[in-house]
């Protein structure tokens, strides 16, 4: 595993989009991306978004091999930086139209946030030609180490992906099925 730079941008994004491209289920991801145009574009752009805002605000890890790659978001201070990646997701992501929808199930989340200092374990995908394999569980294994002294939170909203982290050692705290999907609140101390 490394840590990921700005070089590594194009590899990182790729691992992410392949990873859920083909995920058509209500979740977090379909949630967010606009419904009209081009899936693959918006899909695209949240995927360079969610990378762009990691390695401003956290870190980005990928697997040796580069099938698998990890988003942390360490600081959530406004900035700038995050404001511009925030405008070029509305335009080429979400839409004008949705924005209050996807602000809704943006303060749904950090309602159930710790009120203690946390790291946002916010995105994880595997190529879906290596899933199964062991390399999402080694990533994640690999980078809660860098973590250990840090309280790390995460959601999710599949019940494979629920049980791929409580199997790894997240506790579910909160649950809610107020959106068109369920939502699980994991912490892992």
């Amino acid at each position: 595993m490394y840590k990921a730079t700005y070089k590594d941008r194009e590899t990182a994004v790729d691992i992410l989009y392949r990873a859920f491209i083909n995920i058509l289920i209500p979740n977090s991801i379909n949630f967010v991306v606009n419904k009209s145009g081009s899936r693959e574009k918006r899909l695209k752009a949240l995927m360079y978004y969610q990378f762009d805002m990691a390695l401003h605000d956290g870190s980005v890890f990928i697997s040796d091999d580069s099938k698998g790659c990890i988003l942390y978001l360490e600081d959530r201070r406004f900035s700038f930086k995050k404001l511009w990646l925030e405008i070029q997701l509305v335009i080429h992501c979400i839409g004008i139209k949705r924005i209050p929808d996807v602000m809704a199930r943006e303060k749904l989340i950090k309602a159930h946030h710790p009120k203690e200092n946390f790291v946002h374990l916010w995105l994880m995908g595997v190529l879906p030609e290596a899933q199964g394999m062991g390399i999402g569980t080694a990533l994640l294994r690999e980078t809660m180490k860098k973590y250990a002294e840090e309280l790390i939170y995460v959601e999710t909203t599949t019940p494979e992906n629920l049980e791929f982290y409580k199997k790894n050692g997240f506790n579910i705290f909160h649950e809610t099925h107020e959106l068109d999907y369920p939502l699980y609140f994991l912490s892992y101390v």
